[in-house]
């Protein structure tokens, strides 16, 4: 894109009068990368080209508050995203997507407690993966546009098995909170990290608990 970059004493410096649009190819699915080179493709001259790209709604979510501030992209949620660079954005006011992390993690507290929770201001869209592993693990779950109810009350919580996956599949995000709650569970469970290579640090923990 034209960026003149330095690594130097510890620190990154990038410098460029104005990024040029260019075909990039991603070798690896990066929600950070997809969304940084997002942001930096929508003020760019020329069209750019991502190959590859993150499809995790947090990713759809960046591509449609630019477009209201006056970008131009296209593909957003799809492995190709063509952005149109333009001259300026404008200032805008934007409700952001729920977080599906935070929400996923209240409804893991409340499964492994044995609770009930209702979280509102949810998105069910974004945890169809991580739903259904809770009913999986024997938690009844409701769903409506905007909440998202777990009742573990008076159930056992069983294994399950969990193997991560960019979006659509299982979240790497939630991959501890799952192991956390497959240490209480009834049998055995086989969890496959593919995303992250240091998201088991959690593991040596929870075996010294």
């Amino acid at each position: 894109m034209g960026a003149e970059i330095t690594v130097a004493d510890g620190y990154i410096r990038a410098k460029a009068d104005r990024l040029k649009g260019a075909i990039i190819v991603m070798e690896t699915v990066t929600v950070t990368g997809t969304e940084n080179l997002l942001m930096a493709a929508v003020l760019a001259d020329g069209v750019t080209t991502l190959e590859n790209a993150a499809r995790e709604p947090e990713v759809v979510d960046l591509a449609n508050c630019l477009v209201q501030m006056g970008a131009k992209i296209s593909g957003a949620g799809t492995h190709t995203i063509i952005v149109e660079g333009v001259d300026k954005l404008k200032g805008i006011s934007y409700s952001v997507l729920p977080d599906r992390i935070e929400t996923g993690t209240y409804l893991a507290a409340a499964a492994i407690t044995g609770g009930h929770i209702k979280c509102l201001n949810a998105a069910p869209r974004t945890l169809d993966a991580v739903l259904q592993k809770f009913r999986d693990a024997g938690a009844k779950v409701e769903i409506g546009d905007d909440w998202i109810e777990l009742d573990m009350r008076g159930r056992t919580l069983k294994a399950v098995d969990i193997r991560t996956e960019a979006h659509p599949g299982f979240p790497t995000d939630m991959q501890a909170q799952f192991v956390a709650m497959n240490t209480l569970s009834q049998g055995i469970a086989v969890v496959v990290e593919n995303i992250f290579e240091n998201r088991m640090m959690h593991v040596a923990e929870l075996m010294r608990m």
